[in-house]
């Protein structure tokens, strides 16, 4: 799968709560564009993770500055739960995306401030979603997914697909799940761009 795609320079934050996955997902990301022979450089901000504080994790995908991500400069942001997606919104650049695990948007008045920075927000309710799966712990892999084929994330899906199928047995097949129910989500979400405030 190496040199198949020629890699766009993208810049990613990934954001959390210690326990939600954020340094799993950080990894998977990573060595699918490793996968793919892209240049990727990353950064991880492990915070209060053990005790269920902000993790927030940097990852540049062929771009060769430093690791750090600067405020107003990352083109995704993809937040496990909408709190952290708020605290982080800073980071995207205008025009920039933010892929969040919310059940209705981003649950404040940002309306305003969102239109003026072009900045798109895509939610889904994948807490539920994992229940249904049978673990909390698929909330990370299932927005990945649905990241994936709205085409936010612009790592092609066998690439992440494959890493998933590399990881823990016990895992693997939960995963590539949890996987494909954010992808099939995102094939029956609105076609066209929302800007919503929640």
């Amino acid at each position: 799968m190496t040199g198949v795609l020629a890699p766009p320079e993208t810049r990613i934050i990934v954001a959390g709560l210690g326990g939600q996955g954020v340094i799993f997902a950080t990894r998977l990301i990573a060595q699918a564009a490793v996968r793919l022979g892209w240049p990727v450089v990353g950064s991880e901000t492990h915070g209060m993770s053990q005790r269920g504080g902000s993790v927030l994790s940097h990852i540049k995908l062929a771009a060769a500055e430093a690791p750090l991500i600067r405020r107003g400069t990352a083109d995704l942001l993809l937040a496990f739960e909408r709190h952290e997606a708020v605290r982080a919104l800073h980071y995207l650049r205008s025009g920039g995306v933010c892929v969040v695990n919310a059940e209705d948007g981003l649950g404040y008045d940002l309306k305003e401030a969102l239109e003026q920075a072009s900045i798109t927000v895509h939610a889904l309710p994948a807490t539920p979603m994992a229940m249904a799966q049978g673990s909390a712990a698929l909330v990370n892999v299932i927005l990945i997914g649905f990241a994936c084929a709205l085409g936010a994330l612009p790592i092609p899906e066998p690439a992440l697909r494959a890493t998933l199928a590399e990881g823990s047995a016990a895992r693997r097949e939960q995963n590539l799940r949890g996987f494909s129910a954010g992808a099939d989500a995102a094939a029956k979400a609105p076609s066209a761009v929302e800007r919503r405030d929640g």
